[in-house]
């Protein structure tokens, strides 16, 4: 072989090298990855702020944010609502860049940019912050399949085979007795934000569990949310969503039972990933605000992170302060509307304290912890504080061995996945009794009744929910809403303790007598079921200790009646 040869041959390795390597820059530059653009403010090509469509909200939205949203933030409801800009989305498509998502409340837009091109959209006067979309890597996420082996029910507290296997975690939150009395969560509305709803190729809703739904024409509208990467079409196959709404309202007699099983539904499918918490955020804060302007009651979501994909800037423990998540402002704002949220703490309890993630932290956020069946905090349950202090989670329910619905029929799996959608559930039960309570009436109503709710720690928030003592409280702020004051010289004092266990002390005081006055407690169907003191009352303060062993644990109303005016107030007796 002559010198030439080789040295042609080493010069055509050189050329290949350098072509390859050039190459690989070249697709470094043009690698792109989805960022979130935070726009300066919302003026239309005449310089004038952006106007709310007359028909963006429905008159339940509408509705809804009168009896329950915050009034005095009605002036902000409206800029939030307002569409973004068309003009800076016109100025944007001229430089190549297409728009994947929308924020109105955000005020933001999503879309797949280069390096190169964060650079020259950051630069832009309209640009007020440019960070990329959140999403975790699978490979870091556990998974529990679901088993196909029932276990034999083993609750006591069955009054029929009708709740099947479910009965058990009906039994942990105290669930049973407000079905019985067919409260179900009818006229209610609950939106879910999770994953596929059905199998690949069937209609949302139809496994077995939840065709009632569909067969009663209250699925409202099942809508996906989940846009990817056009090189990564959604192609998943996990039914975690369908999972979740079995819980929460499935209705399969002798198999599950849901403790919202009447109310209507809203789905939004916002992830495609076979993985429990792979979600996109901009796929969710859409969907949130596209199930608000519906005029949803109630919002659960069984789906959360913390971390961004490798190489890029992760939320910390320091971010979960319920103001940084987008998630979690997003459903923060909800509440605002009128909106109950509901939300799984997560399963990273491993980690120890301050595990939780986003949007679990938000302070206007019901999130939900985990226990097994023995009311026992289940370990992969995530915890508090939040970094600003907070105690989360706020309640808890059973996330471990929960029956559930799948593809192949029923099985138990675990996660807090299941715990928050009982307590949505539970919710949909609290708002069809009292349709008044707003967002922080119905998560003081939860946790005053819940387990510990005198003890709240970062474990198990305020504790396990107690749905019965919930509805029923929830009744006795309608009743009270509707008593006359007794004369101003009369008052009965709030009885302590309360709740109680045997004996409550209640103390009556005036100041001047009174001939004839009656102090009853009454069951939540207006049933008269004890007399506490009935007679003359004395100038001063009178004691009267109540024995109510008789009654069957739960919230009563105790009523003073004097000249057929009345005050009242409300007592709960414990479980032993």
């Amino acid at each position: 072989m002559s010198s030439t040869t080789v040295n042609f041959n080493i010069m055509r390795q050189i050329t290949l090298i350098v072509l390859l390597l050039s190459l690989v820059q070249v697709a470094t530059a043009q690698e792109k990855t989805k960022q979130w653009i935070f726009l300066t403010d919302k003026l239309d090509a005449a310089s004038k702020h952006t106007l709310v469509e007359s028909e963006y909200l429905t008159e339940a939205a509408v509705a809804r944010r009168a009896l329950r949203g915050e009034p005095n933030l009605v002036a902000k409801f409206a800029l939030q609502d307002a569409p973004i800009s068309q003009a800076y989305e016109a100025n944007l498509a001229t430089m190549g860049v297409t728009v994947a998502q929308r924020s109105r409340w955000l005020n933001a837009v999503t879309a797949w940019l280069s390096e190169d091109e964060i650079t020259q959209v950051a630069a832009l006067p309209y640009v007020r912050n440019i960070r990329p979309v959140a999403h975790l890597k699978p490979s870091v996420l556990p998974t529990i399949p679901v088993s196909p082996v029932i276990a034999e029910r083993t609750s006591s507290q069955c009054p029929s085979a009708v709740y099947g296997n479910s009965c058990g975690q009906l039994d942990v939150v105290n669930a049973i007795p407000p079905i019985e009395r067919d409260i179900n969560g009818s006229g209610v509305v609950l939106g879910f934000l999770d994953t596929n709803f059905s199998p690949p190729g069937e209609r949302p809703f139809s496994h077995s569990s939840l065709n009632h739904i569909l067969d009663s024409g209250r699925l409202i509208e099942a809508r996906d949310f989940s846009e990817r990467d056009p090189t990564q079409p959604c192609n998943g196959t996990n039914t975690h969503g369908m999972s979740v709404a079995s819980v929460a309202v499935g209705f399969h007699p002798g198999e599950l039972i849901g403790p919202g099983y009447g109310a209507m539904i809203y789905a939004a499918k916002t992830e495609c990933g076979p993985y429990e918490r792979n979600i996109e955020e901009d796929n969710f804060v859409v969907a949130v605000e596209w199930m608000e302007s519906e005029g949803v009651d109630v919002m659960t979501s069984s789906l959360g992170y913390l971390d961004f994909d490798t190489g890029q800037h992760s939320y910390t423990t320091s971010d979960l302060d319920g103001d940084t998540g987008l998630t979690t402002i997003a459903l923060d704002w909800a509440a605002q509307r009128g909106v109950v949220t509901v939300t799984s703490a997560g399963n990273s309890g491993a980690r120890g304290p301050s595990s939780i993630t986003t949007p679990a932290d938000g302070d206007s956020v019901i999130s939900v912890g985990g226990v097994d069946s023995a009311r026992r905090l289940w370990g992969p349950s995530s915890r508090g504080p939040t970094a600003d202090g907070r105690i989360k989670p706020d309640v808890s329910a059973q996330g471990t061995a929960v029956i559930v619905g799948h593809s192949g029929g029923y099985g138990r799996s675990a996660g807090t996945s299941f715990s928050a959608p009982m307590v949505a559930g539970i919710v949909t039960q609290i708002l069809q009794v009292n349709p008044k309570l707003g967002p922080r009436d119905v998560w003081h109503v939860l946790t005053s009744t819940a387990s510990q709710s005198g003890t709240p720690d970062n474990n198990l928030g305020w504790g396990i929910v107690d749905a019965d003592a919930a509805v029923m409280s929830a009744i006795a702020l309608n009743r009270s809403d509707q008593t006359t004051p007794v004369p101003g010289n009369l008052t009965v004092h709030p009885p302590y303790p309360n709740p109680f266990q045997n004996t409550a002390h209640f103390t009556i005081e005036t100041f001047e007598p009174v001939l004839h006055a009656r102090l009853a407690i009454f069951d939540m169907l207006g049933r008269k079921v004890a007399t506490v003191y009935e007679g003359p009352i004395s100038t001063g303060g009178m004691p009267v200790a109540f024995d109510g062993t008789h009654l069957p644990p739960g919230v009563y109303a105790y009523t003073l009646e004097v000249d057929g005016r009345t005050q009242s107030g409300m007592v709960t007796r414990l479980r032993h």
